[in-house]
């Protein structure tokens, strides 16, 4: 524990502590006080604040109880949602009847990116620490790279297709991109005497979709194209993640469509990937 001491102007300066002056009517506040049995003096027992302070026939000393802070900051839950994700996208049975089974927006996977970046998180503990709800807000980068020749546009009607000179094609894909809201339920289980947690969580995360495009490259030349394709505006999706520490894999699952009912092919998106939480 420190300690810091302010004294009247009549006072000598204690031997460890920095003296000031002071007037009387400084008014201070402490978590406790409790009167000291040897001398006219307060004691104040704060988290934060270590100070001493002697005027007049008064003194009042704060304390900074460090392994208190420690002890309170070890007794919260801390989840798991902040931090870096990356992983592929997939779309689960896709149905392209309503286009005579042209299924222009088949994915090159291993090229059909994630990239989440979590920046907020609220942790609310239920039993202890080792269970609790995890919520928070982050931004969602989603890329869908077509392996056929096509790229799409928005009809009258729905999205079409529109079909590509395949030579020279270097690139084409679709990009969308969400704000995300989580409600997650954790558990975390202690490893090795606690040096480390294995957890889980699991829960639905909520999505407003703030950009599209397409993209297409010939060689050197590119084109992007805006715009809102007929995609939902709002995406629902379960979501899970199992770790170590601050390493885990996650999962999500569309429960909402890509596009409007009607309005597009059939496709449910999927992800799996990897996460780097802070």
């Amino acid at each position: 524990m420190t300690a810091f001491s302010f004294a009247s102007v009549a006072q000598d300066k204690i031997s460890d502590a920095e003296s000031f002056i002071v007037s009387p009517d400084v008014v201070l506040l402490g978590d406790t006080l409790t009167p000291s049995p040897d001398m006219d003096t307060t004691l104040v027992r704060m988290s934060n604040e270590d100070a001493k302070k002697s005027y007049r026939d008064k003194e009042i000393k704060f304390i900074w109880d460090k392994d208190k802070d420690k002890k309170d900051k070890s007794d919260r839950f801390n989840g798991h949602w902040e931090g870096i994700e990356f992983g592929f996208n997939g779309f689960d049975k896709p149905d392209y009847s309503a286009y005579n089974g042209v299924e222009f927006m088949a994915l090159n996977q291993g090229k059909s990116a994630v990239f989440n970046l979590n920046f907020y998180e609220l942790n609310i503990g239920l039993a202890k620490n080792y269970v609790g709800l995890v919520s928070g807000m982050g931004f969602s980068f989603n890329s869908y790279r077509f392996d056929n020749p096509y790229t799409i546009q928005k009809g009258a009607n729905r999205t079409e297709p529109v079909p590509l000179d395949p030579e020279n094609l270097a690139k084409t894909k679709l990009a969308v991109s969400y704000v995300n809201v989580p409600l997650l339920l954790e558990f975390q289980i202690p490893v090795n005497h606690n040096e480390g947690r294995l957890f889980i969580n699991a829960g639905v995360v909520g999505g407003a979709k703030i950009g599209s495009h397409t993209k297409v490259k010939y060689g050197d030349d590119k084109e992007k194209v805006r715009g809102g394709f007929n995609l939902n505006s709002f995406n629902y999706s379960a979501a899970a993640r199992i770790g170590f520490k601050d390493v885990s894999l996650f999962a999500t699952y569309s429960l909402t469509p890509l596009f409007q009912t009607g309005k597009g092919p059939e496709l449910t998106p999927f992800s799996i990937g990897i996460s780097f939480l802070d």
